[in-house]
Protein backbone atom coordinates (compact mmCIF):
# COMPACT_ATOMS: atom_id res chain seq x y z
CA UNK A 1 0.00 0.00 0.00
CA UNK A 2 2.95 2.30 0.92
CA UNK A 3 4.39 2.30 -2.57
CA UNK A 4 0.68 3.00 -4.11
CA UNK A 5 0.07 5.91 -1.65
CA UNK A 6 3.40 7.78 -2.61
CA UNK A 7 2.72 7.30 -6.35
CA UNK A 8 -0.87 8.28 -5.89
CA UNK A 9 -0.18 11.31 -3.64
CA UNK A 10 2.81 12.70 -6.39
CA UNK A 11 0.18 13.27 -8.79
CA UNK A 12 -1.60 15.49 -6.30
CA UNK A 13 0.81 17.09 -5.50
CA UNK A 14 1.77 17.62 -9.49
CA UNK A 15 -2.06 19.05 -9.68
CA UNK A 16 -1.50 21.40 -6.53
CA UNK A 17 1.91 22.40 -8.47
CA UNK A 18 -0.17 23.81 -11.50
CA UNK A 19 -2.70 25.69 -9.57
CA UNK A 20 -0.12 27.57 -7.84
CA UNK A 21 1.49 28.68 -10.75
CA UNK A 22 -1.80 30.14 -12.53
CA UNK A 23 -2.28 32.26 -9.21
CA UNK A 24 1.06 33.81 -9.54
CA UNK A 25 0.66 34.27 -13.15
CA UNK A 26 -2.64 35.90 -13.36
CA UNK A 27 -2.68 37.93 -9.54
CA UNK A 28 -5.06 40.43 -10.75
CA UNK A 29 -8.98 41.79 -11.31
CA UNK A 30 -9.34 39.65 -14.26
CA UNK A 31 -7.54 36.37 -12.83
CA UNK A 32 -10.37 36.37 -10.43
CA UNK A 33 -13.19 36.99 -12.68
CA UNK A 34 -11.77 33.89 -14.96
CA UNK A 35 -11.34 31.87 -11.64
CA UNK A 36 -14.86 32.38 -10.37
CA UNK A 37 -15.84 31.18 -14.08
CA UNK A 38 -13.77 28.23 -14.04
CA UNK A 39 -15.28 27.27 -10.07
CA UNK A 40 -18.88 27.52 -11.21
CA UNK A 41 -18.39 25.51 -14.30
CA UNK A 42 -16.52 22.80 -12.15
CA UNK A 43 -19.44 22.97 -9.79
CA UNK A 44 -22.03 22.54 -12.47
CA UNK A 45 -19.94 19.15 -14.27
CA UNK A 46 -19.18 17.77 -10.92
CA UNK A 47 -23.04 17.93 -10.14
CA UNK A 48 -23.70 16.36 -13.56
CA UNK A 49 -21.32 13.89 -13.39
CA UNK A 50 -22.84 12.63 -9.56
CA UNK A 51 -26.87 12.94 -11.10
CA UNK A 52 -25.76 10.84 -14.24
CA UNK A 53 -24.78 7.82 -12.15
CA UNK A 54 -25.50 6.86 -8.63
CA UNK A 55 -22.91 3.81 -8.86
CA UNK A 56 -19.84 6.49 -9.06
CA UNK A 57 -18.39 8.29 -6.14
CA UNK A 58 -15.16 10.42 -5.74
CA UNK A 59 -14.13 14.04 -6.47
CA UNK A 60 -11.60 13.74 -8.97
CA UNK A 61 -13.58 16.68 -11.19
CA UNK A 62 -13.03 18.71 -8.32
CA UNK A 63 -8.91 18.17 -7.38
CA UNK A 64 -7.93 16.38 -10.71
CA UNK A 65 -6.54 13.85 -8.68
CA UNK A 66 -7.84 9.86 -9.16
CA UNK A 67 -9.62 8.00 -7.09
CA UNK A 68 -7.88 4.71 -7.44
CA UNK A 69 -4.09 4.32 -8.90
CA UNK A 70 -1.45 1.49 -7.88
CA UNK A 71 1.14 -0.24 -9.87
CA UNK A 72 0.30 -3.99 -10.61
CA UNK A 73 3.05 -6.80 -11.31
CA UNK A 74 2.92 -10.48 -12.41
CA UNK A 75 4.50 -12.79 -10.36
CA UNK A 76 7.62 -12.77 -11.96
CA UNK A 77 8.36 -9.36 -10.69
CA UNK A 78 7.67 -8.10 -14.09
CA UNK A 79 4.96 -4.56 -14.42
CA UNK A 80 1.80 -6.62 -15.79
CA UNK A 81 2.15 -4.58 -18.71
CA UNK A 82 -1.06 -4.04 -20.50
CA UNK A 83 -3.29 -5.31 -18.48
CA UNK A 84 -7.37 -5.09 -18.46
CA UNK A 85 -8.23 -3.76 -15.48
CA UNK A 86 -12.00 -2.88 -14.05
CA UNK A 87 -14.18 -1.97 -10.56
CA UNK A 88 -16.73 -3.63 -10.19
CA UNK A 89 -19.59 -2.78 -7.68
CA UNK A 90 -20.02 -4.96 -4.71
CA UNK A 91 -24.08 -5.38 -5.73
CA UNK A 92 -23.15 -6.14 -9.18
CA UNK A 93 -24.66 -9.86 -10.66
CA UNK A 94 -23.46 -10.45 -14.09
CA UNK A 95 -26.40 -13.23 -14.75
CA UNK A 96 -29.66 -11.00 -13.02
CA UNK A 97 -28.40 -7.63 -15.10
CA UNK A 98 -29.94 -6.68 -17.69
CA UNK A 99 -27.75 -6.84 -21.32
CA UNK A 100 -27.26 -3.47 -21.01
CA UNK A 101 -25.99 -3.90 -17.66
CA UNK A 102 -23.72 -6.16 -18.00
CA UNK A 103 -21.14 -4.22 -19.50
CA UNK A 104 -19.41 -1.90 -16.81
CA UNK A 105 -19.93 1.95 -17.32
CA UNK A 106 -16.62 3.22 -19.11
CA UNK A 107 -14.93 5.25 -16.35
CA UNK A 108 -14.74 1.52 -14.11
CA UNK A 109 -12.17 0.15 -17.25
CA UNK A 110 -8.71 0.86 -17.86
CA UNK A 111 -5.51 -0.61 -19.30
CA UNK A 112 -1.95 -0.45 -17.41
CA UNK A 113 0.85 1.44 -18.80
CA UNK A 114 4.09 -0.50 -20.06
CA UNK A 115 5.28 -0.04 -16.14
CA UNK A 116 2.42 -1.59 -14.76
CA UNK A 117 0.44 1.58 -13.73
CA UNK A 118 -3.24 1.96 -13.70
CA UNK A 119 -5.57 4.78 -12.32
CA UNK A 120 -9.52 5.27 -12.28
CA UNK A 121 -10.99 9.04 -12.25
CA UNK A 122 -14.15 7.46 -10.46
CA UNK A 123 -14.47 4.30 -8.48
CA UNK A 124 -18.22 2.68 -7.46
CA UNK A 125 -19.55 4.28 -4.10
CA UNK A 126 -19.81 1.67 -1.47
CA UNK A 127 -17.74 -1.81 -1.29
CA UNK A 128 -16.32 -2.75 -4.98
CA UNK A 129 -13.77 -5.06 -6.16
CA UNK A 130 -10.70 -5.29 -8.28
CA UNK A 131 -10.37 -7.29 -11.24
CA UNK A 132 -6.84 -7.51 -13.43
CA UNK A 133 -6.07 -9.81 -16.60
CA UNK A 134 -2.80 -9.97 -18.04
CA UNK A 135 -3.72 -11.55 -21.39
CA UNK A 136 -0.19 -12.27 -22.49
CA UNK A 137 0.74 -14.36 -19.03
CA UNK A 138 -2.96 -15.68 -18.56
CA UNK A 139 -2.18 -14.19 -14.82
CA UNK A 140 -5.39 -12.93 -13.08
CA UNK A 141 -5.98 -10.66 -9.96
CA UNK A 142 -8.78 -10.45 -7.39
CA UNK A 143 -9.50 -8.06 -4.72
CA UNK A 144 -12.77 -7.79 -2.61
CA UNK A 145 -14.37 -5.49 -0.75
CA UNK A 146 -12.46 -2.38 -1.24
CA UNK A 147 -14.06 1.15 -0.67
CA UNK A 148 -13.01 4.54 -0.10
CA UNK A 149 -13.99 6.94 1.96
CA UNK A 150 -14.72 10.76 0.02
CA UNK A 151 -11.79 12.99 -0.53
CA UNK A 152 -10.06 10.07 0.31
CA UNK A 153 -8.07 8.86 -2.56
CA UNK A 154 -7.37 4.52 -2.67
CA UNK A 155 -4.24 3.34 -3.66
CA UNK A 156 -3.55 -0.37 -4.31
CA UNK A 157 -0.61 -2.04 -5.48
CA UNK A 158 -0.58 -5.86 -5.70
CA UNK A 159 0.73 -9.21 -7.91
CA UNK A 160 -1.12 -10.76 -10.45
CA UNK A 161 -1.04 -15.01 -10.45
CA UNK A 162 -1.47 -17.85 -12.15
CA UNK A 163 -5.44 -19.06 -12.44
CA UNK A 164 -6.85 -22.01 -10.37
CA UNK A 165 -9.66 -24.46 -10.19
CA UNK A 166 -12.55 -25.47 -8.21
CA UNK A 167 -13.40 -28.96 -8.23
CA UNK A 168 -16.93 -29.03 -6.53
CA UNK A 169 -18.21 -32.58 -5.19
CA UNK A 170 -22.22 -32.57 -5.35
CA UNK A 171 -24.78 -34.60 -4.85
CA UNK A 172 -27.06 -36.68 -6.62
CA UNK A 173 -29.54 -33.76 -7.46
CA UNK A 174 -27.09 -32.81 -9.83
CA UNK A 175 -27.94 -35.06 -13.26
CA UNK A 176 -24.66 -36.18 -15.28
CA UNK A 177 -23.84 -33.98 -18.29
CA UNK A 178 -26.15 -31.09 -16.41
CA UNK A 179 -24.78 -27.40 -17.86
CA UNK A 180 -25.01 -24.33 -16.17
CA UNK A 181 -23.03 -21.12 -15.31
CA UNK A 182 -21.14 -20.39 -12.01
CA UNK A 183 -20.20 -16.65 -11.11
CA UNK A 184 -18.93 -14.87 -8.46
CA UNK A 185 -21.39 -11.94 -7.51
CA UNK A 186 -19.26 -8.43 -7.11
CA UNK A 187 -17.09 -9.59 -9.74
CA UNK A 188 -17.50 -9.87 -14.11
CA UNK A 189 -16.38 -13.82 -13.34
CA UNK A 190 -18.78 -16.19 -15.34
CA UNK A 191 -18.27 -19.76 -16.28
CA UNK A 192 -19.85 -22.08 -18.09
CA UNK A 193 -19.96 -25.58 -16.60
CA UNK A 194 -21.40 -28.99 -16.39
CA UNK A 195 -21.62 -31.96 -14.47
CA UNK A 196 -18.90 -34.50 -15.31
CA UNK A 197 -18.48 -37.33 -13.16
CA UNK A 198 -20.50 -36.15 -10.39
CA UNK A 199 -18.06 -32.94 -10.48
CA UNK A 200 -18.47 -29.47 -11.27
CA UNK A 201 -15.19 -28.35 -12.44
CA UNK A 202 -15.39 -24.13 -12.45
CA UNK A 203 -11.70 -22.94 -14.15
CA UNK A 204 -9.38 -19.79 -15.15
CA UNK A 205 -10.44 -18.15 -11.50
CA UNK A 206 -8.34 -15.73 -10.17
CA UNK A 207 -6.60 -16.91 -6.49
CA UNK A 208 -8.39 -15.68 -3.64
CA UNK A 209 -11.49 -16.99 -1.23
CA UNK A 210 -14.91 -16.13 -2.56
CA UNK A 211 -18.42 -17.63 -3.42
CA UNK A 212 -19.55 -19.61 -5.94
CA UNK A 213 -23.09 -19.47 -7.43
CA UNK A 214 -23.69 -22.04 -9.52
CA UNK A 215 -27.09 -21.54 -12.09
CA UNK A 216 -27.44 -25.44 -12.91
CA UNK A 217 -30.42 -25.26 -16.32
CA UNK A 218 -33.78 -26.01 -14.27
CA UNK A 219 -32.38 -25.81 -11.24
CA UNK A 220 -32.52 -23.06 -8.33
CA UNK A 221 -28.90 -21.45 -8.12
CA UNK A 222 -26.93 -22.89 -5.66
CA UNK A 223 -23.83 -21.69 -3.10
CA UNK A 224 -20.74 -23.02 -2.36
CA UNK A 225 -18.94 -20.77 0.16
CA UNK A 226 -15.54 -20.01 1.21
CA UNK A 227 -13.91 -21.12 -1.63
CA UNK A 228 -10.47 -20.93 -1.20
CA UNK A 229 -8.50 -20.64 -4.42
CA UNK A 230 -4.97 -21.47 -5.20
CA UNK A 231 -3.13 -20.28 -8.33
CA UNK A 232 -2.06 -22.73 -10.63
CA UNK A 233 -3.87 -25.49 -8.60
CA UNK A 234 -7.33 -27.57 -8.30
CA UNK A 235 -9.59 -27.05 -5.03
CA UNK A 236 -11.74 -29.89 -4.29
CA UNK A 237 -14.36 -28.53 -2.40
CA UNK A 238 -16.59 -30.85 -0.90
CA UNK A 239 -16.78 -33.81 1.72
CA UNK A 240 -13.80 -36.75 0.82
CA UNK A 241 -15.12 -40.20 0.11
CA UNK A 242 -12.24 -42.82 0.40
CA UNK A 243 -11.59 -46.79 0.61
CA UNK A 244 -8.37 -48.93 0.99
CA UNK A 245 -8.89 -52.24 0.30
CA UNK A 246 -6.55 -55.43 0.84
CA UNK A 247 -6.94 -58.98 -1.26
CA UNK A 248 -4.19 -61.73 -0.02
CA UNK A 249 -3.27 -63.24 -3.07
CA UNK A 250 -2.47 -66.31 -1.44
CA UNK A 251 -4.15 -69.71 -2.65
CA UNK A 252 -7.56 -70.73 -1.51
CA UNK A 253 -7.10 -73.60 1.07
CA UNK A 254 -6.76 -76.98 0.08
CA UNK A 255 -5.45 -75.52 -3.50
CA UNK A 256 -1.93 -76.69 -4.60
CA UNK A 257 0.38 -73.59 -5.25
CA UNK A 258 1.17 -72.32 -8.30
CA UNK A 259 3.91 -74.42 -10.21
CA UNK A 260 4.43 -71.44 -12.60
CA UNK A 261 5.46 -68.32 -12.53
CA UNK A 262 2.42 -65.75 -13.66
CA UNK A 263 2.80 -62.52 -15.03
CA UNK A 264 0.21 -59.69 -16.91
CA UNK A 265 -2.48 -61.88 -15.15
CA UNK A 266 -6.27 -60.62 -15.48
CA UNK A 267 -7.93 -60.92 -11.92
CA UNK A 268 -11.56 -60.28 -11.23
CA UNK A 269 -12.25 -58.53 -8.24
CA UNK A 270 -15.72 -58.31 -6.54
CA UNK A 271 -17.17 -55.64 -4.39
CA UNK A 272 -20.43 -55.81 -2.55
CA UNK A 273 -22.03 -53.76 0.33
CA UNK A 274 -19.17 -55.43 2.72
CA UNK A 275 -16.89 -53.71 1.35
CA UNK A 276 -18.15 -49.93 0.31
CA UNK A 277 -21.63 -48.41 0.63
CA UNK A 278 -23.16 -48.88 -3.13
CA UNK A 279 -26.18 -45.90 -1.80
CA UNK A 280 -23.61 -43.75 -1.91
CA UNK A 281 -23.00 -41.74 -5.82
CA UNK A 282 -19.63 -41.09 -4.90
CA UNK A 283 -18.51 -44.42 -5.24
CA UNK A 284 -19.30 -44.42 -9.08
CA UNK A 285 -17.37 -40.69 -9.69
CA UNK A 286 -14.49 -41.39 -8.23
CA UNK A 287 -10.85 -43.33 -9.03
CA UNK A 288 -9.77 -47.13 -8.32
CA UNK A 289 -6.27 -47.49 -8.13
CA UNK A 290 -4.39 -51.22 -7.58
CA UNK A 291 -1.10 -51.70 -6.87
CA UNK A 292 0.94 -55.14 -5.27
CA UNK A 293 2.25 -55.13 -1.96
CA UNK A 294 4.93 -57.75 -1.30
CA UNK A 295 5.16 -59.93 1.90
CA UNK A 296 8.42 -57.03 2.83
CA UNK A 297 6.19 -54.26 2.15
CA UNK A 298 7.54 -53.10 -1.29
CA UNK A 299 4.72 -51.36 -3.55
CA UNK A 300 4.81 -52.09 -7.33
CA UNK A 301 4.18 -49.41 -9.81
CA UNK A 302 0.07 -48.62 -10.19
CA UNK A 303 -1.30 -51.90 -11.97
CA UNK A 304 -3.94 -51.43 -14.79
CA UNK A 305 -7.68 -51.56 -13.45
CA UNK A 306 -10.50 -51.33 -15.52
CA UNK A 307 -14.54 -51.15 -14.26
CA UNK A 308 -16.69 -53.68 -16.26
CA UNK A 309 -20.08 -53.74 -13.88
CA UNK A 310 -21.34 -51.97 -10.84
CA UNK A 311 -25.03 -52.60 -10.09
CA UNK A 312 -25.89 -50.29 -6.81
CA UNK A 313 -28.96 -51.93 -6.34
CA UNK A 314 -27.04 -54.99 -6.39
CA UNK A 315 -25.05 -54.19 -4.51
CA UNK A 316 -22.07 -55.50 -6.19
CA UNK A 317 -19.32 -54.34 -8.40
CA UNK A 318 -16.88 -55.77 -10.61
CA UNK A 319 -12.88 -54.56 -11.56
CA UNK A 320 -10.48 -56.54 -13.36
CA UNK A 321 -6.85 -55.56 -12.55
CA UNK A 322 -3.79 -56.47 -14.20
CA UNK A 323 -0.96 -58.18 -12.17
CA UNK A 324 2.21 -57.87 -12.83
CA UNK A 325 3.91 -61.05 -11.07
CA UNK A 326 1.49 -62.97 -9.02
CA UNK A 327 3.05 -64.16 -6.05
CA UNK A 328 0.79 -65.71 -3.45
CA UNK A 329 2.63 -64.44 -0.51
CA UNK A 330 1.61 -61.17 -1.64
CA UNK A 331 -1.31 -59.07 -1.52
CA UNK A 332 -3.53 -56.30 -3.84
CA UNK A 333 -4.69 -52.94 -2.66
CA UNK A 334 -7.20 -51.54 -4.04
CA UNK A 335 -7.91 -47.40 -2.86
CA UNK A 336 -10.46 -45.71 -4.16
CA UNK A 337 -10.73 -41.31 -4.16
CA UNK A 338 -13.45 -39.20 -4.73
CA UNK A 339 -11.60 -36.53 -5.75
CA UNK A 340 -10.40 -37.56 -8.30
CA UNK A 341 -11.57 -38.38 -11.55
CA UNK A 342 -11.98 -41.78 -13.23
CA UNK A 343 -9.29 -43.25 -15.17
CA UNK A 344 -9.57 -46.91 -16.80
CA UNK A 345 -6.58 -48.65 -18.68
CA UNK A 346 -7.48 -50.33 -21.61
CA UNK A 347 -4.52 -52.92 -21.53
CA UNK A 348 -5.85 -55.17 -18.45
CA UNK A 349 -6.09 -57.72 -21.56
CA UNK A 350 -3.17 -56.33 -23.61
CA UNK A 351 -2.66 -57.41 -27.00
CA UNK A 352 0.79 -58.58 -26.13
CA UNK A 353 -0.44 -61.78 -24.12
CA UNK A 354 -3.22 -62.49 -27.43
CA UNK A 355 -6.26 -61.35 -26.35
CA UNK A 356 -7.80 -61.00 -29.36
CA UNK A 357 -11.24 -60.69 -27.76
CA UNK A 358 -13.10 -60.95 -24.77
CA UNK A 359 -16.55 -60.62 -24.18
CA UNK A 360 -17.77 -59.66 -20.60
CA UNK A 361 -21.78 -58.91 -21.17
CA UNK A 362 -21.66 -56.25 -17.78
CA UNK A 363 -22.27 -52.90 -20.14
CA UNK A 364 -25.33 -54.57 -22.30
CA UNK A 365 -25.76 -55.95 -25.66
CA UNK A 366 -26.43 -53.31 -27.60
CA UNK A 367 -23.48 -53.87 -29.14
CA UNK A 368 -21.27 -56.49 -26.51
CA UNK A 369 -17.77 -54.57 -25.79
CA UNK A 370 -15.01 -55.76 -26.57
CA UNK A 371 -12.57 -55.88 -23.72
CA UNK A 372 -9.18 -56.83 -25.73
CA UNK A 373 -7.11 -53.93 -25.84
CA UNK A 374 -7.45 -53.18 -29.53
CA UNK A 375 -11.29 -53.84 -29.28
CA UNK A 376 -12.21 -54.71 -32.33
CA UNK A 377 -14.32 -57.40 -32.14
CA UNK A 378 -17.84 -55.74 -30.63
CA UNK A 379 -20.86 -58.05 -30.60
CA UNK A 380 -23.49 -57.35 -32.23
CA UNK A 381 -26.93 -59.88 -30.99
CA UNK A 382 -29.50 -61.07 -32.35
CA UNK A 383 -32.20 -62.10 -29.66
CA UNK A 384 -29.88 -62.58 -26.65
CA UNK A 385 -30.96 -60.97 -23.96
CA UNK A 386 -28.91 -59.84 -20.60
CA UNK A 387 -29.13 -62.59 -17.57
CA UNK A 388 -27.07 -63.45 -14.52
CA UNK A 389 -23.55 -64.43 -14.84
CA UNK A 390 -20.60 -65.94 -13.13
CA UNK A 391 -18.72 -62.80 -13.15
CA UNK A 392 -21.15 -59.63 -12.83
CA UNK A 393 -23.44 -60.12 -15.93
CA UNK A 394 -23.91 -62.53 -18.41
CA UNK A 395 -26.01 -63.29 -21.29
CA UNK A 396 -29.03 -65.72 -22.42
CA UNK A 397 -29.76 -67.17 -25.77
CA UNK A 398 -32.39 -69.29 -27.45
CA UNK A 399 -31.15 -72.35 -30.30
CA UNK A 400 -31.89 -69.58 -32.60
CA UNK A 401 -30.04 -66.61 -31.17
CA UNK A 402 -26.33 -65.37 -32.32
CA UNK A 403 -24.30 -62.97 -31.15
CA UNK A 404 -21.59 -61.95 -34.40
CA UNK A 405 -18.10 -60.01 -33.88
CA UNK A 406 -18.19 -58.20 -37.05
CA UNK A 407 -15.23 -57.99 -39.34
CA UNK A 408 -13.39 -60.88 -37.86
CA UNK A 409 -13.47 -62.98 -41.06
CA UNK A 410 -10.94 -64.19 -42.99
CA UNK A 411 -10.71 -61.90 -45.79
CA UNK A 412 -11.35 -58.46 -43.23
CA UNK A 413 -7.61 -57.86 -43.07
CA UNK A 414 -8.28 -54.02 -41.75
CA UNK A 415 -7.03 -55.20 -38.35
CA UNK A 416 -3.53 -56.03 -36.90
CA UNK A 417 -5.58 -58.03 -34.59
CA UNK A 418 -7.48 -61.01 -35.85
CA UNK A 419 -9.85 -64.06 -34.87
CA UNK A 420 -8.17 -66.42 -37.78
CA UNK A 421 -7.07 -69.39 -36.41
CA UNK A 422 -5.33 -72.87 -37.80
CA UNK A 423 -4.84 -76.48 -35.93
CA UNK A 424 -0.78 -75.49 -37.19
CA UNK A 425 -0.33 -72.73 -34.97
CA UNK A 426 -1.29 -71.36 -31.61
CA UNK A 427 -5.06 -71.09 -30.51
CA UNK A 428 -7.01 -70.67 -26.91
CA UNK A 429 -10.22 -69.82 -25.03
CA UNK A 430 -11.87 -70.19 -22.27
CA UNK A 431 -15.56 -69.10 -21.57
CA UNK A 432 -18.57 -70.56 -18.86
CA UNK A 433 -21.51 -72.01 -20.30
CA UNK A 434 -25.05 -73.03 -19.10
CA UNK A 435 -26.80 -75.23 -21.15
CA UNK A 436 -30.52 -75.65 -20.50
CA UNK A 437 -30.89 -79.03 -21.70
CA UNK A 438 -27.68 -82.20 -22.45
CA UNK A 439 -30.02 -84.40 -24.64
CA UNK A 440 -28.99 -82.99 -28.38
CA UNK A 441 -26.08 -81.44 -29.77
CA UNK A 442 -25.46 -77.51 -29.65
CA UNK A 443 -22.85 -75.09 -31.19
CA UNK A 444 -21.58 -72.84 -28.69
CA UNK A 445 -19.17 -70.47 -31.05
CA UNK A 446 -17.77 -71.13 -33.95
CA UNK A 447 -16.16 -70.17 -37.29
CA UNK A 448 -17.26 -72.34 -39.60
CA UNK A 449 -14.55 -75.06 -41.13
CA UNK A 450 -12.00 -72.78 -38.95
CA UNK A 451 -12.92 -73.54 -35.44
CA UNK A 452 -15.44 -74.45 -32.91
CA UNK A 453 -16.94 -75.27 -29.51
CA UNK A 454 -19.93 -77.91 -29.37
CA UNK A 455 -21.68 -79.99 -27.06
CA UNK A 456 -22.40 -83.43 -28.01
CA UNK A 457 -24.12 -86.17 -25.86
CA UNK A 458 -21.87 -88.91 -24.60
CA UNK A 459 -19.42 -86.88 -25.54
CA UNK A 460 -19.21 -83.89 -24.01
CA UNK A 461 -18.02 -80.68 -24.90
CA UNK A 462 -15.66 -80.82 -28.14
CA UNK A 463 -13.41 -78.90 -29.86
CA UNK A 464 -12.91 -78.38 -33.13
CA UNK A 465 -10.16 -77.34 -35.40
CA UNK A 466 -9.56 -76.74 -39.21
CA UNK A 467 -6.86 -76.86 -41.54
CA UNK A 468 -6.49 -76.18 -45.12
CA UNK A 469 -3.37 -77.43 -47.52
CA UNK A 470 -1.30 -74.66 -48.33
CA UNK A 471 -0.02 -74.54 -51.63
CA UNK A 472 3.27 -73.01 -51.22
CA UNK A 473 4.23 -75.87 -49.01
CA UNK A 474 4.75 -79.41 -50.81
CA UNK A 475 4.47 -81.76 -47.77
CA UNK A 476 0.86 -79.91 -47.22
CA UNK A 477 -1.23 -82.08 -49.21
CA UNK A 478 -4.60 -82.67 -47.08
CA UNK A 479 -7.04 -80.36 -45.52
CA UNK A 480 -7.92 -82.22 -41.99
CA UNK A 481 -10.36 -81.36 -38.88
CA UNK A 482 -9.07 -82.02 -35.39
CA UNK A 483 -11.29 -82.65 -32.65
CA UNK A 484 -11.13 -82.70 -28.46
CA UNK A 485 -13.75 -84.69 -26.57
CA UNK A 486 -13.94 -83.67 -23.02
CA UNK A 487 -16.75 -86.46 -22.00
CA UNK A 488 -19.54 -86.37 -20.16
CA UNK A 489 -18.72 -86.07 -16.69
CA UNK A 490 -18.89 -83.20 -14.32
CA UNK A 491 -21.68 -81.41 -17.35
CA UNK A 492 -24.99 -80.99 -15.86
CA UNK A 493 -27.83 -79.32 -17.04
CA UNK A 494 -28.51 -75.57 -15.71
CA UNK A 495 -25.67 -74.88 -13.97
CA UNK A 496 -22.35 -73.23 -15.14
CA UNK A 497 -19.11 -75.08 -16.61
CA UNK A 498 -16.01 -73.73 -17.07
CA UNK A 499 -14.51 -74.29 -20.29
CA UNK A 500 -10.73 -73.84 -21.42
CA UNK A 501 -8.92 -75.32 -24.01
CA UNK A 502 -5.05 -73.91 -25.39
CA UNK A 503 -3.25 -75.45 -28.42
CA UNK A 504 0.43 -75.34 -29.59
CA UNK A 505 0.09 -76.44 -32.75
CA UNK A 506 -1.22 -80.25 -31.73
CA UNK A 507 2.29 -80.52 -30.09
CA UNK A 508 1.15 -78.90 -26.09
CA UNK A 509 -2.70 -79.49 -25.33
CA UNK A 510 -4.21 -77.97 -22.05
CA UNK A 511 -8.06 -78.90 -22.06
CA UNK A 512 -10.02 -78.23 -18.65
CA UNK A 513 -14.12 -78.96 -18.20
CA UNK A 514 -13.90 -77.05 -14.59
CA UNK A 515 -10.80 -77.59 -12.38
CA UNK A 516 -10.63 -81.37 -13.88
CA UNK A 517 -7.82 -81.75 -16.72
CA UNK A 518 -9.05 -83.52 -20.36
CA UNK A 519 -6.94 -85.80 -21.15
CA UNK A 520 -7.02 -88.27 -24.12
CA UNK A 521 -5.83 -87.99 -28.50
CA UNK A 522 -7.68 -86.13 -30.35
CA UNK A 523 -9.43 -87.83 -33.47
CA UNK A 524 -8.48 -86.71 -37.10
CA UNK A 525 -10.64 -86.31 -40.14
CA UNK A 526 -10.06 -85.33 -43.51
CA UNK A 527 -12.54 -82.58 -45.56
CA UNK A 528 -12.34 -81.21 -48.90
CA UNK A 529 -10.88 -77.61 -47.72
CA UNK A 530 -13.70 -75.94 -49.15
CA UNK A 531 -15.19 -72.59 -46.99
CA UNK A 532 -16.26 -68.90 -46.80
CA UNK A 533 -13.78 -66.54 -46.17
CA UNK A 534 -16.61 -63.91 -45.48
CA UNK A 535 -17.70 -66.03 -42.62
CA UNK A 536 -17.23 -64.05 -38.80
CA UNK A 537 -17.20 -65.53 -35.57
CA UNK A 538 -20.17 -65.74 -34.15
CA UNK A 539 -21.81 -67.25 -30.38
CA UNK A 540 -24.92 -69.03 -30.81
CA UNK A 541 -26.78 -72.16 -31.59
CA UNK A 542 -27.39 -73.51 -28.21
CA UNK A 543 -30.57 -72.65 -25.58
CA UNK A 544 -28.94 -71.27 -22.14
CA UNK A 545 -25.97 -68.98 -21.25
CA UNK A 546 -22.87 -67.66 -21.69
CA UNK A 547 -20.08 -65.25 -19.44
CA UNK A 548 -16.55 -64.60 -19.79
CA UNK A 549 -15.96 -65.29 -23.18
CA UNK A 550 -11.93 -65.02 -24.18
CA UNK A 551 -10.33 -66.00 -27.53
CA UNK A 552 -6.68 -65.02 -28.20
CA UNK A 553 -3.36 -67.04 -30.11
CA UNK A 554 -1.68 -68.20 -27.86
CA UNK A 555 -0.92 -71.01 -25.30
CA UNK A 556 -1.83 -70.72 -21.70
CA UNK A 557 -0.22 -73.53 -19.75
CA UNK A 558 -2.09 -75.24 -16.72
CA UNK A 559 -1.32 -72.28 -14.29
CA UNK A 560 -2.78 -69.94 -15.89
CA UNK A 561 -5.74 -72.02 -16.74
CA UNK A 562 -6.65 -73.25 -13.44
CA UNK A 563 -6.16 -69.64 -11.74
CA UNK A 564 -8.34 -68.11 -14.13
CA UNK A 565 -11.15 -71.15 -13.04
CA UNK A 566 -10.80 -70.13 -9.41
CA UNK A 567 -10.70 -66.42 -9.93
CA UNK A 568 -13.63 -66.57 -11.71
CA UNK A 569 -15.47 -68.99 -9.98
CA UNK A 570 -15.25 -68.18 -6.20
CA UNK A 571 -14.77 -65.15 -4.10
CA UNK A 572 -10.81 -65.12 -4.37
CA UNK A 573 -9.25 -63.20 -3.96
CA UNK A 574 -11.23 -62.06 -1.13
CA UNK A 575 -11.30 -58.12 -0.29
CA UNK A 576 -10.89 -56.80 3.42
CA UNK A 577 -11.00 -53.09 4.76
CA UNK A 578 -7.16 -52.57 5.32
Amino acid sequence: MSAGNGKFWGIVRRSQIGIIFILVKMRNGQWIAHCRLWCALACAAALLSACSNDDVAGNSAETGSPELAGILMLDDGKPAAYARVQCVPGNYNIIAASEAEQVLPSAFETETDENGNYEFDSIPSGNFSLEAFHQESGQMLLLQNLSAEEDEPLAVNDTLQGPGTVKLLVSDEFRENQGGEAIVIGTTIRRRVSVQNGKIVVDSLPADTFDLLIYMDNLFPVGFEDIAVQPNKTTVWGDSVTYTLKAPLALPEGIDSLGTVVSDFPLAIRLTENEIVFDSAEVVNGRWEAVRVSQDGNRSKKLPITQTYFDASAKEAVFWVSVDSLNVSDSLELHFDNTMDPAYAKDVFPTNRSYSLVWHFDSGLAPVDDGAEKGYFEGLPTGAVAADGVVGRGVELDEGDVIVAENSAIADTSHKVNLVFDVKGYFCFSTWVELDALDKEQTIFEKPKEYALLYVPEKGFVVEIYHVTDPADSADTASYKVSWTSGADGIKAGEWTYVAFSSRAQEQIVFYVNDAKVSGSPEKTDWDGSRDSLTDFQVGGFTGKLDELMVGGCFRDDTWTRLTYLNQSMNWPALQPR
